[in-house]
């Protein structure tokens, strides 16, 4: 029988260890930058387990360049008007560099639960949203590392009676933390089963005890480096896999577009009667909408020159400034492109009580993109789900999701773009990629019928809108808005009942 080590053996060894794992974590971590493998490493745990010290370690082996850090604390009121994964989707990684988050969303629904905020029966629908949220990431190709740090209950209370005894640390331990430190048997029951609910394959969990915090930094620094090393692996076998060429793969689904009826002209004095009661009935509702707190998101997509500026512009002439914002999407920015595609439309959305009204949105993904083959089949196609998630996770949080496609005919498309062509007021408004578009019409339009189809949801409803009048689309679009709008306040007020 061999003689036991001893601990002054014992720490000799795990520095060693650490040392080279130090080394080891710092040539993985720069070949999946070169790779531009994009990673999320997010560090939930107890109070008390440690979480800022060993974060630190891991940190002072990367390259600062290479990293940053998002701290999520429950106290911060600013935040909380916006849906749960906002905050998380603004702090997702570049291709190349690490995020890391100091406790995530997981944090914040079981903070809220333990603090009676949240309903036992609305864990599940948090658990999927977030689950959603790291699928979306993973294949997109984010390695996603998820680690929970626990720590013995005596342990427990030993540091935090340690940290409350130095009176530079003392202000680290709050009631709240002695009140977790009560609950900490069905907390971590309810730990326990998040972690069921929430584990994955490409978003796998590991549990790490901290009592002995080498060993707990050596676990920790093993788990990153073994997780990049795989992306790495996985990476290089993509790479090496032939480009397939892009292949149109036809809708046979249903020609919603062809049923669209066009009305005659609308009378222009009506119109200016009908246009001003509506933009005195909408100016009535944002203000409510305001005071009761409600966002609403607002898509306006459509054909080239069918109107959407027009609609847009009628549509807020009738609204205070200060109550909502218009996001005109172009083509992505290099930054942009560096991120998932739908982390530029997150970090858009509105807070409570504000409207935010998108000219062209992410609904590009599964149209231009397609279309013009800038994205591959796999990409366009998980969009529709992908989209459908995060409009469900909007309305999940009490956003109002208004869509419009605004319909005209191909004359009429023809007969707009030479009449812009021929104004120098409004030359700027047709380029060379309007003309190449319109040669794809029938292509365009089977996209559009499959989009319309796939995210028609009863949460995030389309609405087909004839724009061959521009006048009729204007006061439809403001109708139906109204209409929503009206809708949702009952709602509301039933609820407060």
């Amino acid at each position: 029988m061999s003689d036991p080590i001893d601990s002054k053996q014992l720490k000799a060894n795990q520095k060693n260890q650490l040392k080279e794992l130090a080394i080891r974590l710092g040539v993985v971590q720069r070949e999946a930058k070169d790779l531009n493998i994009p990673t999320l490493v997010m560090i939930e745990g107890l109070d008390a387990s440690e979480k800022g010290l060993l974060l630190n370690q891991i940190l002072l082996e990367i390259d600062a360049r290479c990293y940053s850090v998002y701290s999520t604390h429950a106290s911060h009121k600013e935040l909380r008007a916006y849906p749960l994964l906002w905050r998380f989707w603004n702090n997702t990684p570049q291709r190349g560099l690490i995020q890391f988050y100091d406790r995530g969303p997981y944090y914040l629904v079981l903070d809220a639960w333990a603090e009676g905020k949240l309903h036992e029966d609305d864990l599940d629908a948090y658990w999927e949203h977030i689950r959603n949220f790291e699928r979306q990431l993973s294949d997109d190709g984010v390695e996603i590392i998820k680690v929970f740090l626990t720590v013995p209950k005596k342990e427990q209370a030993r540091r935090f009676e340690k940290l409350e005894d130095n009176p530079k640390t003392a202000w680290r331990v709050t009631p709240k933390d002695w009140r977790r430190h009560r609950q900490y048997k069905p907390y971590m029951e309810k730990v326990e089963e998040m972690i069921s609910k929430t584990d994955s394959t490409r978003g796998k969990w590991k549990t790490i005890d901290t009592e002995d915090i080498r060993e707990t930094t050596i676990e920790l620094y093993l788990t990153i480096i073994e997780r990049l090393e795989t992306a790495i692996d996985r990476k290089k076998a993509k790479d090496a896999e032939p480009k397939a060429s892009p292949i149109w793969i036809p809708f046979t689904g249903k020609d919603r577009l062809s049923e669209v009826k066009f009305k005659a002209p609308m009378d222009r004095a009506e119109y200016k009667q009908t246009l001003k009661l509506r933009q005195e009935r909408i100016h009535e509702i944002v203000h409510e909408f305001h005071s009761s707190k409600i966002p609403v998101v607002m898509v306006y997509c459509g054909w080239d020159a069918a109107g959407k500026g027009s609609c847009i512009k009628r549509l807020v002439q009738g609204i205070d400034p200060r109550a909502y914002s218009v996001n005109p999407i172009g083509a992505p920015t290099t930054d942009e492109l560096r991120q998932h595609y739908l982390w530029r439309f997150w970090k858009e959305f509105p807070q409570r009580g504000r409207i935010k009204i998108f000219d062209r949105s992410w609904y590009g993904r599964v149209l231009v993109e397609r279309v013009e083959g800038l994205c591959s089949k796999d990409e366009w196609q998980r969009a529709y789900r992908e989209i459908n998630e995060m409009e469900a996770h909007l309305a999940d949080y009490g956003t109002v999701v208004i869509k419009f496609w605004l319909h005209i005919d191909k004359d009429t498309q023809a007969k707009r773009f030479e009449a812009r062509k021929s104004n120098p007021f409004k030359q700027w408004k047709i380029t060379d990629e309007d003309w190449r578009n319109r040669e794809k019409w029938d292509l365009y339009a089977e996209a559009v019928n499959e989009m319309i189809k796939k995210t028609d949801k009863p949460h995030a409803p389309w609405d087909i809108v004839p724009s061959v009048c521009k006048m009729r689309a204007r006061i439809q679009t403001i109708d139906i808005t109204i209409k929503r709008m009206e809708q949702a306040l009952k709602k509301y007020r039933k609820a407060r009942l």
